[in-house]
C-alpha cells in the first residue's frame, strides 16, 4: 500500500527506504516476465543470437560509496554466457528473482519490485581501467570497478522460484475513444475529495483521497469505498472525469475499505488471511497484522481458494455502480511488496512464500477477466504496474517505436507515462497508441500535472504507424499527421487546440 506523502508520519513504508538505495531507477514487480522490448528484425536476431554484455557478477547501487556503511546495497547479475537475458536478486528483497534482458550494444531492459520495465543504458564504469558492460544509467557499478572495495557479502538465502507469466494484457469492452483530452490520466491523493481545474480522461482515486471524510467517525466506522464511489460521482458530473478508478489492495485487506472489514474479524473466515506459524505451514489461529493510524493492516492468503473468490467477488461487487469504472488494485504480487518482514515474522519457507505469490498472481489475473466481464477494469492490466506503464526519452526512442508500432500493439491496452508532455512524447502516443490507450501520471499525481498539449484535437486515426525513414515515424490523423523524429527528438502536432 502507498503511504501519501500528506502523513509523514506513516512515511516508513520498505520501498521508501529501498528507493533510496536505488537512485534514478523505478522497479518493478517482480512476478511479471520480461517483455521483448525490441520487434524490428534486426534488434531481435541480435538479441536471439548474438552475445552482448554479459553482466553476471556482483553490483551496488553506486559507485564510491563509505565501504563500512550499512546501506550498500548488494546486487548480483545471474547471465550465463551466450544469453541474454539475465535474472538477479538485490538486498533487501533476498529471495525475490527479477529480470531483465540485454537488448544491444548499449541497452538493457530492468524489471523489479515496485514500479514498471525501464531501458537503461550500458556503458564503462567511471573507475580507470574499467571495461565496458559495466555501468548501467541508474547509477549501478560493477565490482571491482566501484571505486570502493567489495565488501564480504552474505549469502543470499535460496531463490524463490518464479511466478508463472501474466497473460498477455487484455483490453476492456469499453469503447474506443480517440479524443486526447480524454485519454489523459492521473492518480491523486489527499485528505479531501478531489476536484481538478481541468478535464482527465481517468482519474484513479488512491485509498487517502477523502481521507478527512471517510475517517471522520474514528477507526471501525470507516467508509473509504463509499466515499471513493462518490468522489468518482462528483468529479463525473462536473465533466472532469470520463473513467474514474478505486483502490483496493492484493496484498493487504485494509480495515477502513468495508468490503475487506466485512471479513477481517469474523471466526468463520480468519484462514482468508497470513496466520503466525509453526514454520512447517500450519497456521496456529493468530493473524499477522501490521496496522497504521487508519486501520488494521491483514495479508491476504490466497493459497485458500475461499479467500481468492471472496476477494474477486467482492470487489467486483465494490464498484458495482456506474460511476467507477475500474479499481486500482496496488501490490499485486503480493507478500513482500512493501512489507519485508512478514516472512521472517510467521516462520515462512520459500517454497511457502512461492505458492502464496503463485496464487496471488492466478488471483489477479481472475479478478481482471471478472471486471471486463462486469464491463469494467483494472490499472495494473494495463502492465504498467503501479505506474503508467512505458515512458520514451530521445536514447530509447527507436526502440520505443519499434515495440510499440508493432501491430499486435493495437490489440493490446496501453497506459504511456508523458514525463514533461512535449511535443514529441505526445507524438509518440498519438502514433502508437491502441484503441484503448491512456497517457498522464501515476501514483500522487494530480492537476498541477496538466500540460495544455492536452488539449489537443487529432481527430481519429486514418491508419497506423509508418517509418517513414531511419527513426522517423508519423501517423495519419483525420485532423493532420503526427510526425516524431528520434533523430533530433523533435516533433510535428498540426492538429487544432481546445484552448
Amino acid at each position: 500500500m502507498k503511504t501519501s506523502m500528506a502523513s509523514s508520519k506513516l512515511y516508513v513504508r520498505n520501498h521508501r527506504k529501498v528507493a533510496a538505495h536505488f537512485t534514478n531507477i523505478k522497479m518493478a514487480r517482480p512476478l511479471c516476465t520480461l517483455l521483448l522490448i525490441a520487434v524490428s528484425s534486426r534488434v531481435v536476431l541480435s538479441v536471439a543470437l548474438t552475445p552482448l554484455c554479459n553482466l553476471n557478477g556482483n553490483w551496488t547501487n553506486k559507485p564510491n560509496q563509505d565501504p563500512h556503511s550499512d546501506n550498500i546495497v548488494h546486487i548480483e547479475f545471474f547471465q550465463e554466457k551466450g544469453n541474454n537475458s539475465f535474472t538477479l536478486r538485490a538486498t533487501p528483497w533476498k529471495s525475490q528473482v527479477s529480470h531483465g534482458t540485454v537488448l544491444d550494444a548499449t541497452h538493457v531492459t530492468l524489471l523489479m519490485i515496485g514500479g514498471q520495465m525501464q531501458t537503461l543504458e550500458i556503458s564503462a564504469a567511471k573507475a580507470p581501467g574499467s571495461p565496458p558492460c559495466t555501468q548501467l544509467s541508474a547509477g549501478w557499478c560493477k565490482f571491482p570497478y566501484c571505486g570502493f572495495p567489495e565488501p564480504q557479502w552474505p549469502a543470499f538465502p535460496p531463490a524463490s522460484p518464479p511466478a508463472p507469466p501474466p497473460p498477455v494484457p487484455k483490453p476492456p469492452t469499453w469503447t474506443p475513444n480517440w479524443n486526447l483530452t480524454e485519454s489523459t490520466t492521473i492518480q491523486p491523493s489527499g485528505d479531501s475529495y478531489f476536484m481538478p481545474s481541468h478535464p482527465w480522461g481517468l482519474i484513479s482515486l488512491d485509498w487517502s483521497v477523502a481521507r478527512s471524510i471517510w475517517f471522520a467517525n474514528g477507526r471501525n466506522k470507516t467508509n473509504c469505498e463509499a466515499v471513493s464511489i462518490e468522489g468518482c460521482r462528483r468529479l463525473k458530473a462536473a465533466g472532469k472525469a470520463v473513467k474514474c478508478f478505486i483502490y483496493h489492495n492484493m496484498e493487504l485487506a485494509l480495515e477502513w475499505e468495508e468490503s475487506q472489514r466485512k471479513v477481517m474479524y469474523d471466526p468463520s473466515t480468519a484462514d482468508y488471511f497470513l496466520q503466525y506459524t509453526d514454520g512447517l505451514g500450519h497456521k496456529n489461529g493468530t493473524i499477522y497484522q501490521e496496522d497504521i493510524t487508519w486501520g488494521d493492516q491483514f495479508f491476504w492468503d490466497f493459497t485458500n481458494p475461499d479467500a481468492a473468490d471472496y476477494y474477486v467477488n467482492s470487489v467486483v461487487a465494490s464498484i458495482d455502480t456506474p460511476y467507477v469504472d475500474g479499481t486500482f488494485t496496488d501490490d499485486v504480487g503480493g507478500v513482500p511488496e512493501e512489507h519485508n518482514n512478514v516472512m521472517k515474522a510467521i516462520n515462512m519457507s520459500s517454497a511457502q512464500l512461492a505458492a502464496l505469490q503463485h496464487a496471488t498472481t492466478a488471483t489477479h489475473t481472475r479478478l481482471v477477466s471478472a471486471l471486463i466481464a462486469a464491463g469494467k477494469y483494472n490499472w495494473q492490466a494495463f502492465s504498467g504496474g503501479d505506474g503508467t506503464g512505458p515512458s520514451i526519452e530521445q536514447k530509447t526512442c527507436t526502440l520505443f517505436m519499434a515495440q510499440y508500432c508493432a501491430p499486435a500493439m493495437q490489440q493490446r491496452p496501453l497506459m504511456m507515462g508523458a514525463g514533461d508532455a512535449d511535443n514529441a512524447t505526445i507524438a509518440a502516443f498519438l502514433i502508437v497508441r491502441p484503441p484503448i490507450g491512456f497517457i498522464g501520471y501515476g501514483w500522487e499525481s494530480d492537476d498541477k500535472n496538466w500540460h495544455d498539449n492536452f488539449y489537443l484535437q487529432p481527430g481519429t486515426p486514418l491508419g497506423a504507424c509508418v517509418e517513414e525513414s531511419s527513426g522517423v515515424f508519423s501517423r495519419e490523423w483525420t485532423n493532420g499527421k503526427a510526425v516524431l523524429d528520434c533523430n533530433t527528438w523533435s516533433a510535428q502536432l498540426p492538429f487544432p487546440s481546445l484552448k
